[in-house]
């Protein structure tokens, strides 16, 4: 890159070169708080997702940065600055995930003793790049051969962040574990294993394999997502959480949070709402008997008339919010025995809480 600037040129100028290799930084920099600012929040609940991201990342930044060898110097600022962004992205993936890495690998709580050893093998590895690259360059620096190097160091180190993937199973409790767990307990009454889960999900247990057998549910939502509120407040009042109704199938279950909501708020907020949705799509239309009152009163005073369609949800809706009073003890007993991690749930949610009258 600094041949590619001009470096050790008699017809460069300091100042100019100077410039240029400061401008790249710059603009790179820019480039990846923009990044940070849009996707920060999943990074604790999609590590391993991420993490493979960022080592995309970092690679698609140095072969970017290794055509600055072979473009003209015109494209040097454009090329260099977007490959800096690209591994500066690379790095804030890596300072976010690692830890959480670390922690799956401290078997016995030793993470203060993992990190120490991982970062004398970091040394080690850095080391021992600088060397060799050292070494190789004095063979040949032509582009041909910087390329081809690159071609053949990049496969390896692709195929290493895989099998690093593959070895990590995380007992954290993230949207797509969460959501799996609970459909599988309220269709078998069984709360699955770390094994158990992996035919459901895909790309390293991150993502759900079949969107459409499980409730899409959007956690921490605005409260001005729910419809007919004044019912829904009138049954769940007393909770940390409120759940919208779903029109169909394939719609959204919005969550709004409570102030006070805690982690196993979140995970009870997402049983009742798998309850919910799959009684709502998988009982007769007919409603169930139920004490709700056909046409609650509103927070705002006044009645709220109900089509039929919308009484026998929210009976539905009381209706699962009594299978999940009497489920949730055993349920996150079950989850604490089959070791997940309950004291926090990662969903990437941003944070937002509302506050409603008791």
């Amino acid at each position: 890159m600094l041949s590619s600037i001009g470096v050790g040129s008699t017809a460069a100028a300091g100042g100019a070169v100077a410039i240029q290799w400061i401008l790249k930084d710059g603009i790179g920099e820019i480039g990846k708080l923009f990044f940070i600012e849009r996707f920060a929040r999943s990074f604790d609940s999609h590590p391993k997702t991420w993490k493979l991201v960022g080592e995309v990342a970092s690679l698609s930044g140095a072969f970017l940065q290794l055509c600055t060898v072979l473009a003209p110097s015109s494209w040097f600022l454009g090329l260099a600055s977007t490959g800096y962004a690209l591994r500066s992205i690379h790095f804030s993936i890596f300072g976010a995930t690692h830890m959480t890495f670390t922690r799956n690998f401290a078997l016995k709580g030793n993470v203060g003793d993992l990190v120490a050893k991982d970062d004398s093998q970091m040394s080690v590895s850095h080391l021992s790049g600088l060397l060799l690259g050292v070494t190789l360059l004095s063979f040949s620096p032509s582009p041909v051969f910087l390329f081809s190097m690159f071609g053949i160091l990049t496969p390896i180190h692709f195929a290493m962040t895989i099998a690093l993937l593959r070895a990590a199973n995380f007992e954290v409790l993230n949207q797509t574990t969460l959501s799996v767990i609970c459909s599988m307990f309220v269709k078998t009454g069984n709360v699955p294993s770390m094994h158990d889960i992996k035919p459901h999900v895909k790309t390293f247990g991150e993502w759900i394999k079949n969107k459409e057998e499980i409730a899409a549910i959007d956690i921490a939502a605005e409260a001005s997502a729910i419809t007919h509120l004044g019912s829904i407040l009138a049954i769940l009042k007393e909770e940390n959480y409120l759940l919208s109704i779903p029109e169909t199938r394939t719609s959204t279950i919005h969550i709004p949070l409570h102030t006070s909501a805690t982690p196993h708020d979140v995970i009870r907020a997402t049983l009742h709402a798998t309850h919910f949705h799959h009684h709502l799509f998988n009982t007769p239309t007919s409603p169930p008997s139920t004490s709700q009152p056909s046409s609650p009163t509103s927070p705002m005073g006044g009645r709220t008339g109900q089509s039929a369609s919308t009484e026998r949800a929210l009976a539905l809706l009381a209706e699962s919010k009594r299978w999940t009073e009497a489920r949730f003890p055993q349920f996150i007993s079950d989850v604490d025995y089959k070791d997940w991690q309950s004291d926090a749930v990662f969903w990437g949610d941003s944070g937002r809480r509302v506050e409603w009258p008791r």
